[in-house]
């Protein structure tokens, strides 16, 4: 039986929306009869620390849960916390973001009473696919929930977290379309580079690549479909590639990826999935990992498959 329930919280996430879900979270417990303590972030990295923090102090196995509540972002600090301290401590995830990518995969949009009774009731965790990643160049290294991406999809990540009416649509609850924005307004901005794959011990290369995307499920920037052909629940690392964009490939691969769903079919993108993935890139590209910014580096990458649990 749950006994006391470890909340992190981004109150600022979506925002603000993290403050009103910790508030239903926090009366659906004390509807339960169900103990917590709240945790708040303050600063980026702070709920990787505090995830430490919580469970080398003050976490009992099976009888004590750590819930997050917050976006994605923060749902991967703690995981890389977790992950990275060989703590194999099961999460349960209220989402409070704006893109909220990892809930629309698993958690099928539950309502956060739904998600509280089975973090309560539910006898075992479900394991899911996570990637781990290790950078050379900057000797940097963790885990992938959703995606991670270089070029087009980091630069318009980056544009959507400095859109000058993104909070406002937030306050709306319409923060995934500051995603949409962002798209057209770094049309302009669009790089190439080249890109070395090792896919299981398979060379590839790509010329004149635009976007570089890793992807854990479908999804990128709250609901937009970037890999259709990627499924959440299978142990396998895809990679996405758009390549040799102009003006007329923008044109046929916007209705693909927003309406369609079929750029998978499209001269313009090639996709690749295996089990162990070396990836190198000729020069300093935007990049992004689960939604958060990564240094621009001429990135040497090693990719693996790994497992989490969650209480979905």
């Amino acid at each position: 039986m749950t006994e006391r329930v470890h909340i992190i919280c981004h109150r600022e996430s979506g925002g603000g929306k993290g403050k009103k879900v910790l508030f239903e979270a926090q009366r659906i417990l004390t509807g339960f009869n169900v103990d917590y303590l709240t945790y708040y972030t303050d600063y980026a990295t702070h709920a990787y620390s505090l995830a430490q923090s919580i469970v080398m102090r003050g976490h009992k196995p099976y009888t004590h849960k750590l819930l997050v509540i917050g976006g994605d972002g923060t749902l991967h600090e703690v995981v890389n916390a977790l992950h990275q301290s060989n703590l194999n401590i099961p999460l349960t995830y209220i989402p409070a973001g704006t893109g909220n990518d990892f809930n629309r995969a698993w958690q099928n949009n539950k309502s956060i009473r739904e998600i509280i009774e089975t973090m309560i009731y539910a006898r075992t965790a479900v394991k899911i696919p996570i990637f781990t990643y290790e950078e050379s160049v900057t000797q940097s290294s963790g885990v992938i929930l959703n995606s991670m991406g270089f070029g087009f999809d980091a630069e318009t990540n980056y544009a959507a977290s400095r859109l000058p009416f993104g909070n406002f649509l937030k306050k709306l609850g319409l923060g995934s379309l500051t995603y949409f924005f962002a798209i057209f307004t770094t049309l302009n901005k669009i790089k190439s580079f080249d890109v070395e794959l090792l896919v299981d011990n398979k060379p590839i290369q790509i010329q004149n690549c635009n976007l570089l995307s890793i992807m854990n499920n479908p999804f990128f920037g709250g609901g937009i479909r970037l890999d259709n052909l990627c499924e959440p629940d299978k142990a396998e690392i895809s990679i996405l590639a758009v390549h040799d964009i102009t003006a007329k490939g923008v044109i046929d691969l916007l209705p693909r990826i927003l309406v369609t769903q079929t750029q998978h079919e499209s001269p313009y993108t090639s996709r690749y999935t295996g089990q162990n993935i070396q990836i190198r890139l000729n020069k300093s590209i935007r990049g992004q990992v689960d939604g958060e910014d990564l240094t621009s580096i001429e990135a040497d990458l090693t990719l693996g498959l790994s497992e989490f649990y969650f209480y979905l």
